[in-house]
């Protein structure tokens, strides 16, 4: 076969790009015609000059490579209205307006689908016990993860807030950080700023915003390039965190509030971007009203969904953390 190898993605998340290679020998053609969906956009090519590339919404004709025997695109997917989708792309090896040579490939597009499918009127909580009457059910019916924030809004008389063991392992964490990175920032002089940026994302809240994300995605590609070019820094880094994290007096206090919300999701592809939310219970029904936001790995912001009032009920006063009045898919 003239072709010998080639390469596309399977599936990918809606908004991901996807890299493809096709390497051939003793194949005679005069150009390469691409058929795609409309669902993928062109990004990039290797081994093509620009003089020999023609884009158009959904083909892409090659008139010549530079080095006979390789190909490669990069190309973009776009967020379809569909949540899953099944996309074709064919490349066809033209001689004379003849196909020597075709292959196809399909390639599966997803993204997370968050529903909310079922809100309680009513939630009675047991403080002490931790016993929940009926939980506010929330389901991933698409196939990647979900990321989500769950906000109480401004009208709700039940604000979230941090527990208090857990304000102070945040403050014993922000002074172990800022002692740790100014260490680091002497051993590490190059990467002064980078750390800079390190401390505030450590010790202050991160939003879902447009603006945020992208600064963030920024943030993430530095750090990264830093490790790789760096493996002392990397490690130097690592141990800071670890070290402070595990001298806070609170640690164990935290480890068993993280093991109750790894064990609520169990396997569902949802996670909370700050599980560490509690509510206080008074003696009296209290409003909780929520709205939950939600990002996919990509950081791409899926759909906010604001739910109706709900009305909490205890029988005495104390906490309960907000995960706790969700039930994340069927039992």
């Amino acid at each position: 076969m003239p072709v010998n190898s080639s390469f596309f993605p399977k599936q990918a998340l809606q908004g991901e790009d996807l890299p493809s290679h096709m390497i051939w020998s003793d194949l005679t053609f005069d150009c390469i015609k691409i058929i795609h969906s409309k669902a993928l956009a062109f990004k990039e090519v290797f081994n093509v000059s620009d003089k020999d590339i023609i884009v158009k919404e959904d083909s892409i004709l090659i008139n010549k490579v530079e080095v006979d025997g390789y190909l490669g695109i990069v190309y973009s997917s776009r967020i379809l209205p569909a949540k899953a989708s099944d996309e074709k792309i064919e490349y066809l090896f033209l001689l004379e307006n003849d196909v020597v040579e075709s292959l196809t490939f399909g390639v599966h597009l997803f993204r997370p689908d968050i529903m909310v499918r079922n809100v309680p009127h009513q939630i009675s909580v047991d403080p002490v016990s931790e016993k929940i009457s009926s939980r506010i059910l929330v389901k991933n019916l698409g196939e990647g993860t979900a990321v989500i924030d769950i906000e109480t809004t401004p009208e709700s008389e039940a604000q979230k807030h941090y527990p208090k063991f857990f304000e102070n392992f945040i403050q014993e964490f922000i002074d172990g950080i800022k002692s740790s990175v100014s260490r680091l920032k002497s051993d590490f002089k190059q990467y002064g700023s980078l750390l800079d940026k390190l401390e505030i994302y450590l010790t202050k809240p991160f939003r879902f915003d447009d603006e945020s994300l992208r600064m963030f995605e920024k943030f993430e590609y530095e750090l990264s390039s830093a490790f790789e070019e760096n493996e002392q820094f990397a490690k130097g880094l690592v141990e800071m965190l670890a070290g402070t994290i595990l001298r806070s007096t609170d640690f164990s206090n935290v480890y068993q509030f993280v093991l109750d919300y790894v064990n609520s999701i169990r396997k569902e592809k949802i996670l909370l971007r700050d599980p560490f939310n509690v509510i206080s219970l008074v003696e009296k029904p209290v409003i909780l009203r929520v709205k939950i936001d939600c990002i996919d790995l990509l950081k791409q912001k899926c759909e906010s969904i604001e739910l109706p009032p709900i009305s909490v009920l205890s029988e005495q006063s104390g906490e309960i953390a907000l995960f706790k009045l969700f039930q994340w898919g069927e039992e």
